[in-house]
């Protein structure tokens, strides 16, 4: 079996063991989420295919929509709603608010992707090929190591828009499950990100690409900022010993593994050492904050009293 079919089916797992356990825990709402976040996934890769001629997807998944050349793996869409419920779980958490709540799910997504992209365009003639761009290790304002940032741009516009609709929806609903609302945040969101994306590239060509790099990087960092003040604002009530969510840990660790394994085995560890310190220490921060808690929410409790304070 090779890299392409061993993610997929990887992926097919992992979502499987997400929806089982969404079921088990009657969490509907969430259900709705990864409905919304895989309607969008569908649609906006379909229409990025299709009509903007930047990258097509490789031919030998086992299951793909679409047709050739413009197809799409079918597991891609489905991951993109299981990511977000995952993404969302982590990073409420920490009691963030709403549209934190969601850029902190968005940097989690494009984090990841920040290993993933890198091998998936390399393992076995690449899940996916840029046209024209060369396949490089160079790092630069035009691309991380042959990713254009427009493409984690892009992330950072999706997943937070999802989980902020998704957000501001449940504070109405409570816990209720609405198909049609779930579909309306998923089309709302591809029509959002198309013109974000579609801005994001027109200034990408008038500043010969530094705006997606400046964009995105900024963005990047002020999230991780925003998680580390939370952390140490906290720091006091954080705990690993308190009950597990293995659901996201399962997740978001085997997608960290496999990514490991596959900078391994193009040798990108060993020509690249300083991105390989990168990927470990993203790997770790990322399961670290799957396994830790606020004990029994006092950090947050004691937070809001200082803000109120203040």
């Amino acid at each position: 079996m090779n890299w392409i079919n061993a993610f997929e089916i990887l992926c097919y797992i992992i979502v499987c063991i997400l929806v089982f356990d969404i079921l088990k825990r009657k969490n509907y709402r969430e259900l709705g989420l990864l409905i919304s976040g895989a309607i969008a996934g569908f649609s906006l890769e379909l229409l990025a295919v299709r009509f903007t001629d930047i990258y097509h997807y490789s031919q030998d998944f086992y299951i793909s929509i679409g047709f050739k050349p413009y197809q799409f793996p079918f597991f891609g869409g489905l991951m993109w709603g299981g990511i977000s419920v995952c993404a969302l779980r982590i990073a409420r958490k920490f009691n963030f608010d709403n549209l934190r709540a969601a850029l902190v799910g968005g940097f989690l997504v494009v984090t990841m992707d920040l290993l993933l992209d890198v091998v998936a365009i390399r393992l076995n003639g690449g899940f996916w090929v840029w046209d024209g761009r060369p396949i490089t290790l160079d790092i630069n304002h035009h691309m991380f190591m042959s990713i254009i940032w427009v493409n984690f741009l892009g992330y950072m516009f999706e997943v937070p828009a999802i989980l902020y609709m998704t957000l501001k929806n449940w504070e109405r609903d409570q816990n209720k499950f609405n198909l049609f609302n779930s579909f309306l945040i998923g089309f709302v969101g591809v029509l959002f990100v198309g013109i974000c994306s579609g801005i994001s590239l027109f200034l990408n060509k008038i500043s010969d690409e530094w705006f997606a790099f400046l964009a995105f990087t900024i963005l990047w960092i002020y999230i991780l900022i925003a998680i580390i003040k939370k952390l140490v604002i906290n720091r006091n009530y954080l705990t690993l010993t308190g009950k597990k969510d293995w659901t996201i840990i399962v997740f978001f660790g085997s997608l960290y593994i496999y990514c490991i394994l596959g900078l391994v085995s193009l040798d990108i560890v060993r020509l690249k050492p300083i991105y390989g310190v990168f990927a470990i220490l993203l790997s770790l921060f990322s399961l670290f904050l799957s396994l830790v808690e606020i004990e029994n929410n006092r950090g947050n409790i004691n937070e809001n009293k200082n803000k109120r304070n203040n």
